[in-house]
């Protein structure tokens, strides 16, 4: 970012910060980065009295190890020690950028991390970068076994690459270029920057307004959201009237302008067989096959559409892939057949999905979540700007469960079970039937033990563990689901802590307290080494795959397990940094 006033800002996406400023603002700074007045001594930030409302004051991390580490890296000349090797790939750099701050800094990191790699190579990185932005010359320092390039389709790494390469928005190199050479991945021959991917010219996407969209992108153009637009492709823009619904309101958030305010929708499935449409309808699916739960059906431009696969997997189509959830499988999907641990990105980086704690969670750009316990629960959110657009066994969310009984192609049909044949998704692949031919009848009304509050009841009673969250995620549908399968399972133990982890997972997505219910005796949830149960376990943020590549994690937290302090999630296990994966 750069001003008319010579203010300029960079920031590499991750760790590496860079603020200038000319000199007409020595002595007139404040802030974490000082007051410009020549003198350091006085750039000590001041702590705030009590700090802030949110947070405190984090104890210090002991790193025993450190002095030993700074002086063999710095005799070896290897991986942190490459900063300041005075026959190294920075010498040039030296005499104009202090290396000691930035080495200093890496061995600071390479211990707090164990000598993670990708931690260590952020920290060189940033001393390559602040080099290049003066102008020094480099010397190549990634190699095979260190901080390897990593470039995605049609481009390629260079040490030395111009700063103002070729975009759909300029298709011709900018010359001269008067920004400083830096290293990364620039596109190969033929292609150009589309936002952070290379493409043909052809699949370039639109100029409106000032802005330039990438191919199939929805858009509202203008202040008040009167009209919808998209781009669909050399440089067409399309665009249809499109005002937000009643109770909705147009405003950016999340940097997107859109449609906001209105309700959520939520389409719930318990188990495999009770499903709550986003309209409050409730459907018993007694066949075996593969049935279409939602889908974007009406024009939207979002691909989204969830099938419940036959034996209780679920399989997502969004962003040009095929996402699967295998029941009873955590920390890992199939992508298009592939399986892929977590945490993951598909779809040009606009879907993500991530296990946090005993939950699957798999979120888009536009707003769509879902929500995975395997056996237990599935949730399909999607947001006000879906109402009405959804079909679907889940309906079309236009707040009317009435007409929630129509098929595919609008018509009505008789009762729950046409309606789920109806949805029907044809596989010839696969023996099913649209009846439950051995599903144990309908259970008699001995439901009365299992309403005492160390049971279902745990669920209503107020006040009780769940009871903060009733007024966003009523408990009834859940209660009597789990009156139904205490019942039909002899009141198991299990079938009570599957329904109540169920209506866990569904408070905490819509981020509603819960408060601790599970205990030694009850309900235990094991966890394995160097990890403890936490009701609000965030596993992404701490997981091995985002030491290396940042990925977005969900906005909630769920139940589950978290590791101890200075290990990571490496799938089921809990890890030192320096035996994390690549």
């Amino acid at each position: 970012l750069r001003t008319d006033f010579r203010l300029s800002i960079s920031f590499d996406g991750r760790s590496h910060v860079v603020v200038t400023v000319p000199s007409t603002y020595a002595g007139g700074l404040c802030g974490l980065c000082g007051d410009f007045d020549g003198d350091p001594q006085n750039d000590v930030p001041q702590e705030v009295p009590k700090g802030a409302a949110t947070c405190d004051r984090p104890p210090p991390r002991q790193c025993s190890s450190r002095a030993v580490i700074a002086r063999k890296q710095r005799a070896n000349g290897e991986e942190c020690g490459l900063i300041v090797s005075p026959e190294g790939p920075f010498r040039f750099c030296h005499l104009r950028v202090d290396p000691e701050t930035y080495f200093q800094a890496c061995v600071t990191d390479y211990c707090r991390f164990r000598g993670h790699k990708a931690i260590v190579c952020q920290a060189v990185t940033a001393y390559a970068a602040a080099c290049q932005e003066v102008g020094a010359v480099l010397e190549p320092w990634r190699s095979k076994t260190f901080c390897t390039p990593a470039c995605p389709p049609h481009a390629h790494y260079e040490l030395n690459g111009t700063s103002c390469p070729a975009t759909c928005h300029h298709p011709e190199d900018p010359e001269p270029c008067d920004l400083p050479r830096t290293e990364g991945c620039f596109c190969d021959q033929g292609y150009v920057l589309s936002g952070e991917r290379c493409v043909s010219p052809p699949d370039c996407g639109c100029h409106h307004g000032g802005r330039y969209y990438p191919r199939g992108e929805d858009f509202y153009p203008n202040e008040g959201c009167a009209q919808r637009c998209r781009c669909t492709g050399l440089g067409t823009v399309t665009c249809w009237a499109a005002p937000c619904p009643p109770g909705q309101e147009c405003r950016v958030e999340k940097g997107i302008r859109g449609c906001h305010g209105g309700h959520r929708g939520r389409c719930v499935l318990l188990g495999d067989r009770r499903l709550v449409t986003f309209d409050g309808l409730n459907v018993t699916l007694g066949g075996t096959c593969r049935y279409l739960l939602a889908k974007a059906c009406h024009g939207d431009g979002e691909e989204l559409e969830v099938t419940l696969e036959k034996g209780g997997d679920v399989t997502v189509a969004v962003g040009g892939s095929r996402v699967t959830m295998r029941s009873g499988s955590r920390w890992s999907v199939e992508v298009d057949g592939e399986t892929r641990a977590l945490p993951l990105s598909v779809g040009d980086g606009k879907t993500w999905v991530t296990q946090e704690g005993t939950t699957i969670v798999l979120q888009t750009a536009p707003g769509h979540r879902l929500v995975y316990v395997a056996t237990a629960v599935l949730l399909v959110t999607v947001p006000s700007t879906s109402a009405g657009r959804m079909c679907g066994l889940c309906g079309d969310f236009d707040g009317n469960g009435d007409n929630d009984f129509t098929g595919p192609n609008g018509t009505w049909v008789n009762g729950t079970q046409e309606l789920v044949v109806a949805w029907k998704v044809p596989d010839e692949s696969i023996t099913c039937s649209d009846t439950c031919e051995n599903c144990p009848g309908h259970p008699p009304d001995v439901t009365g033990p299992y309403h005492a509050k160390n049971s279902c009841g745990m669920m209503v009673v107020t006040p009780g563990p769940f009871s903060d969250c009733h007024g966003q995620v009523g408990p009834e549908d859940f209660f009597e689901h789990c009156l139904q399968e205490m019942v039909l399972t002899g009141g198991a133990a299990d079938t009570l802590c599957r329904s109540l982890g169920a209506y866990t997972a569904a408070c905490q997505e819509a981020g509603a307290p819960v408060k601790v219910w599970r205990t030694e005796s009850f309900c235990p949830l094991p966890c394995g080494e160097h990890s403890l149960y936490a009701l609000c376990s965030r596993s992404c943020q701490g997981s091995c795959a985002r030491l290396a590549h940042p990925l977005p994690c969900a906005g909630p937290c769920f139940e589950g397990c978290s590791c101890a302090e200075g290990f990571f999630t490496d799938g089921h296990r809990c890890l030192l940094p320096s035996t994390c994966g690549c």
